[in-house]
């Protein structure tokens, strides 16, 4: 027969860095449905070489939503690949930066460097460490 067994509260960090994985999942799908109601759906991709960019980005981003879902699983891959992914919005977000990117960018690098910077805390590592 089984017992009850104590389960340990999600520590704060790892809370902080998921709400703001939500928040970096649906900045990208809320602006691709503003676009699509102002376009009226008729998004032209230009060029052949925008197309896998916005692949990429589609990707990532539903990559970051399937990362923050998977932090009460508690697996030491979801940690590694969130620091993975996050390293990649950072390079790819202070490119932009440098090179002349929007307010949108700036929010984006700012809140990669805030998740990476919670989960590589002590009590993060200790979570996913079980």
């Amino acid at each position: 027969m089984s017992g009850p067994y104590k389960t340990e509260p999600m520590p704060q960090e790892v809370r902080t860095a998921r709400v703001i994985m939500w928040i970096q999942m649906a900045m990208p799908l809320l602006g691709f449905a503003v676009l699509l109601i102002f376009l009226g759906g008729t998004i032209d991709i230009g060029d052949a070489g925008r197309l896998p960019l916005l692949v990429l980005g589609v990707g990532v981003t539903v990559l970051i939503g399937v990362l923050a879902a998977c932090c009460r699983t508690r697996r030491k891959w979801v940690r590694i690949t969130a620091f993975a992914v996050e390293g990649l919005v950072i390079l790819e977000e202070g490119y932009a930066f440098v090179a002349g990117s929007s307010v949108n960018g700036l929010i984006s690098l700012f809140l990669a460097v805030v998740v990476v910077f919670q989960l590589s805390r002590p009590a993060a590592s200790a979570w996913f460490d079980r």
